[in-house]
């Protein structure tokens, strides 16, 4: 088992709502896993918990049986990339700079980028068809070349894990299709991906196992086959959930 959570809970305040509420799922290595719901479901804080951006209250996350709140920052940066919803980076920095950062965990403090990791850049810029993206600047570039830019950063910050915060969210049609067949690649060398999603034909196509989330609970999990069903669905997204070829319209998406 890679990840554990046992009986997590999260509040933002001593007083305020519990966002997340005594979940429990199991990871393994080298699969994707998709947490799906609605907006506001806990989905974002699930995943920043993870990242250790935030510091749950009750329960357990480990990683192959060890607490993650035992591990130090800069040992977990080895353990765990995160690619957020919004890259706040400068729009001025040159991406060639940009995902010279993905080396930091492996770096000294007084260490800069060595040649040999500046050629690592240059070879998966090109695995990922981004090589002519090098030298312009992160403002000039589109919200799809961006979030492949930092999922390329992640790559190269080299974890055997990767968490995305809705990683497609801001992504016309071919941008999606873009990043999760990217995911998918990713996946298939050995990394696990844990992703989240507001789309269920993202799990789908990802062929994912899914954590089903609502009101911070967690409703279903299991493979994407099983949960991605009108019956399992319905209860979350409404009765009006439907099959495409039940529709009495032409619905496009991608393969």
């Amino acid at each position: 088992m890679l990840i554990s959570v046992k009986n997590l809970s999260f509040k933002y305040g001593k007083n305020l709502p519990t966002v997340i509420d005594n979940i429990s799922f199991n990871i393994e290595e080298g699969t994707i896993t998709v947490l799906l719901g609605l907006n506001g479901c806990g989905k974002t804080t699930l995943i920043k918990i993870m990242a250790g951006l935030l510091d749950y209250e009750e329960g357990l996350l480990e990683y192959n049986s060890l607490e993650l709140k035992k591990i130090s920052v800069r040992n977990r940066s080895k353990l765990f990339s995160y690619v957020p919803q919004k890259n706040y980076v400068g729009d001025d920095f040159l991406v060639r700079d940009y995902l010279s950062y993905g080396f930091v965990n492996s770096l000294k403090f007084y260490e800069t980028p060595s040649k040999e990791n500046m050629e690592r850049v240059v070879e998966v810029s090109k695995e990922l068809g981004i090589a002519h993206l090098l030298d312009k600047k992160m403002g000039k570039i589109s919200g799809g070349e961006r979030q492949i830019v930092t999922i390329a950063s992640c790559i190269l910050q080299d974890t055997p894990i990767i968490l995305l915060d809705e990683p497609t969210s801001a992504l016309d049609l071919k941008n999606q299709s873009l990043v999760l067949s990217l995911l998918k690649r990713i996946a298939s060398s050995g990394k696990t991906i844990i992703l989240s999603s507001h789309n269920p034909n993202h799990a789908s196509f990802l062929q994912s196992n899914v954590v089903l989330m609502s009101n911070g609970k967690i409703i279903n999990q299991g493979t994407a086959d099983k949960i991605i069903t009108k019956d399992a669905l319905s209860g979350i997204y409404g009765n009006n959930i439907c099959y495409a070829e039940e529709l009495d319209y032409k619905e496009v998406s991608f393969k």
